[in-house]
């Protein structure tokens, strides 16, 4: 089976991040993610990689089903105010559908000098970021061909956190990077990710 891909996104601003705790909400296993806002510019290339990898899935489809027409299910972004906002997700834990064993994980987290960034350190919404992620084809017959935007690991460029608003929102401008200021952890911080991903930035 052929590896998956891993791409970089660009810089954007964070919206709900759950980066170093995991969203347990709405799934009990716990779910990593983040929706990351890029203006349209920056938004083409993860436009073009999402329409890519569903055809992709729909080809799939077709080749599975032996149908002709398959339904194209929605895709994990949406358009507000001349912005797109993509979803990005990695599951906490669960059990691998091959070989039956449990797993747990985390996104490899770095700072702007790609040091790890401490378990300690809340990665809060308006913080400026990029990921590493792989596009991921999937098809269900209720919901058609589509594609998910599977979060592998993220580099921090400028960090909000603490508080319960965005720097925007308290009238701050963005200024330097000044993550790895805030940065206390040491380079041991444990992630499940292999440290090469570091590489991806």
């Amino acid at each position: 089976m052929q590896k998956a891909k891993t791409y970089t996104s660009p810089f954007g601003k964070a919206i709900y991040p759950h980066l170093t705790k995991c969203d347990v909400r709405f799934k009990a296993e716990g779910e990593y993610k983040v929706d990351l806002e890029l203006n349209d510019v920056d938004a083409n290339d993860i436009l073009k990689l999402l329409k890519e990898y569903q055809q992709k899935a729909i080809s799939d489809a077709k080749d599975k089903t032996g149908k002709k027409q398959i339904k194209e299910a929605s895709l994990p972004y949406k358009e507000e105010d001349g912005k797109y906002i993509f979803k990005f997700k990695m599951k906490a834990s669960g059990t691998n559908g091959k070989t039956g064993d449990t797993f747990k994980q985390r996104p490899a987290l770095f700072d702007n000098e790609l040091k790890p960034i401490s378990p300690d350190i809340n990665i809060w919404g308006g913080s400026i970021l990029r990921v590493s992620f792989q596009p991921y084809p999937w098809y269900t017959p209720a919901l058609g061909a589509g594609v998910s935007l599977r979060l592998k690991s993220v580099q921090v460029k400028d960090l909000v956190e603490g508080g319960g608003q965005s720097a925007e929102a308290n009238g701050f401008d963005k200024v330097h990077g000044d993550s790895s200021i805030k940065n206390t952890g040491s380079e041991d911080n444990e992630v499940s990710q292999e440290v090469s991903s570091a590489t991806d930035f």
